[in-house]
């Protein structure tokens, strides 16, 4: 088959044919890192020149590049003059941007700001002109596919939702991370098919579960962790198939009942104690190396489901499969791709991809739906073949955001392939210095925690997190006097903003969470919905791998539990592990 850009790929061909398996020294933090045989077989698949940064720069750049996190604030809209709206966008951005409405609607398009490409000055320094001129959305926000459902990043596919952020599917459903598939459930993390359950973290197919962490296919249970076909069980670990158990003790169903009867987790004082417990009890119990189905196929990495010839990926999962994936964190029904995060389903022979769904051969871009072959594009939806474009739709052959026919098109584009290639900006992600949000407004932040002088030092985006609440305009109420028992709570907490115990900042309850606490006898928090996330987000285990030996038999073997935990933790092997649980 003819090459379209044949200069370009004549001077790839020069790099990745004789490129060998080799160590490099990362340009950013001065490591040294492999480029493995297979790390090279895919280069040439998607034909990129090799990184020059290592997986952890890559991916905190990744992470860097934009607010999924929940951290929301007031922005004026460029649409209507004057007018301020909720926005993950600092107020003191100097991005433009449009509510979800205009955003989303046909009263404008990106095509209004298209612009020669000029083959003599850097690209990165014109495309962040461009970055700047075309509005972003207020949020990032599959906008047409989302029904009733506020305060609620990258989404799809959900109706009724609140304060949740990366998932699809939900429904009646509030202060979620990376959920798919759920159902009046609140405060879970990293989970899919739910229903009814509170404050379950890596635990999927549960119903009517609360504090539940890396289990599976539980019902009516409490306080579980890497529990299996548990029903009508409390404070339990590593069980298998079993009933009425408590604090892993057998029980018959009538002293279970009992027992379960006289806890009363509506009081918060009742529920502080009970977590306390649990917290306890689980410290010297066995923990596997890594949260990861053990019916994956020749793949390394942590929480992975349904996975095949995966390396260094992190949390990826798939109702039919992740295959062929490499340096990905956040995935879902992906394959043959590497360098992605939080992506899917349905995305193929893509690399360096940030907040993407549905599309093939698309490359160094983010916030994509439906793209086919695609390099450094943002916000475009249902677009094929375009190149450094912002904010377009249902386009083809658009350069810089400027129309050309079809045999133009690759003309031009041969060109600016060429001279990217050999100035060494073809092959990197958008730099953090042109992130769209201040490092601290993003995952990066709890990854790679830095202090406020160092993302400075790196002139990387920095905003002052505390934007002024003026809570003389508003009925507040102290954690310290909301009621204790959610039986002593009544509709008027509805009006009221609670002060944060932790944070000092104000939050409300709305109408369907209050439902919730009362069906499901639970207390009112006294902790800020955005600070209960973040909390569950600094106890996951972090996007790596270590060596250990297993605790019980010795053998070398990866874990994602860093070294201060393997410390802490009894931690075996998937071997021993599964001979010891029961």
């Amino acid at each position: 088959m003819e090459s379209k850009t044949p200069q370009f790929d004549k001077m790839l061909a020069e790099i990745l044919d004789n490129l060998q398996p080799h160590a490099k020294t990362c340009k950013q933090c001065n490591v040294n890192f492999d480029i493995f045989i297979e790390d090279i077989e895919m280069y040439k698949k998607l034909q990129v020149p090799p990184p020059t940064l290592c997986p952890d720069c890559r991916m905190q750049r990744r992470m860097g590049f934009y607010n999924n996190i929940l951290k929301f604030h007031k922005k004026e809209c460029s649409a209507h003059a004057g007018e301020n709206v909720i926005s993950t966008f600092h107020s003191e951005s100097p991005h433009k941007i449009f509510d979800l409405n205009h955003w989303w609607s046909d009263k404008w398009g990106g095509e209004e700001y298209g612009r020669d490409y000029d083959l003599n000055r850097p690209f990165f320094e014109q495309f962040k002109k461009l970055m700047f001129d075309v509005p972003q959305p207020a949020i990032t926000h599959y906008w047409k596919n989302v029904i009733d459902s506020p305060y609620t990043i990258s989404i799809i596919d959900s109706k009724n939702c609140y304060y949740s952020s990366v998932g699809g599917y939900l429904e009646n459903s509030h202060y979620l991370y990376w959920v798919g598939s759920s159902r009046d459930s609140m405060d879970c993390l990293n989970s899919q098919d739910l229903e009814n359950c509170y404050e379950n973290i890596y635990s999927d197919k549960m119903f009517n579960c609360k504090f539940c962490d890396d289990s599976t296919e539980c019902i009516d249970s409490a306080f579980l962790r890497s529990c299996k076909n548990c029903q009508n069980c409390f404070g339990c670990v590593n069980l298998r198939n079993k009933q009425y158990c408590f604090f892993d003790e057998q029980l018959s169903k009538e002293d279970y009942l009992q027992k379960i009867k006289e806890i009363n987790l509506g009081d918060r004082n009742v529920l502080t104690e009970y977590k306390n417990k649990f917290k306890e009890f689980i410290k010297d119990k066995i923990r596997r190396n890594l949260q990861s189905d053990r019916k994956n196929i020749n793949s390394i990495g942590d929480n992975l489901e349904k996975a095949k010839n995966c390396f260094m990926v992190f949390r990826g999962s798939g109702y039919n499969s992740i295959e062929n994936l490499r340096y990905c964190q956040d995935v879902f029904d992906c394959k043959d791709s590497a360098d992605m995060y939080i992506v899917g389903p349905n995305l193929s022979l893509c690399y360096e991809l940030v907040e993407a769904y549905e599309g093939s051969n698309i490359k160094f871009s983010y916030f994509i739906k439906n793209g086919i072959n695609l390099d450094y594009c943002l916000a475009c939806h249902n677009c094929q073949n375009c190149f450094g474009c912002s904010g377009l739709r249902n386009k083809k052959f658009h350069i810089f955001n400027k129309p050309y026919s079809e045999e133009e098109y690759w003309q031009v584009l041969d060109k600016v392939k060429s001279e990217m290639l050999k100035n060494g900006e073809y092959g990197e992600f958008f730099p953090l210095s042109m992130a769209l949000h201040a490092y601290n407004d993003t995952y990066a932040s709890i990854e790679f925690s830095l202090i406020d002088e160092e993302i400075k030092k790196r002139e990387w985006i920095y905003f002052n997190d505390e934007e002024k609440v003026d809570l003389t305009k508003m009925d507040t109420i102290e954690a310290k006097d909301v009621p204790i028992d959610i039986k002593d709570v009544d509709n008027s907490i509805l009006q009221k903003a609670i002060i944060c115990e932790k944070t000092g900042k104000p939050f409300r309850i709305i109408k369907a969470e209050l439902d919730f606490y009362r069906k499901n006898n639970l207390p009112i928090p006294t902790i800020h919905p955005n600070e209960r996330i973040l909390t569950r987000l600094r106890e996951r285990n972090p996007s790596r791998l270590w060596k250990m030996n297993c605790k019980k038999c010795g053998k070398e073997m990866f874990t994602a539990y860093p070294p201060e935990k393997q410390k802490e933790y009894k931690i075996y092997c998937e071997e021993c592990y599964i001979q010891e649980v029961v």
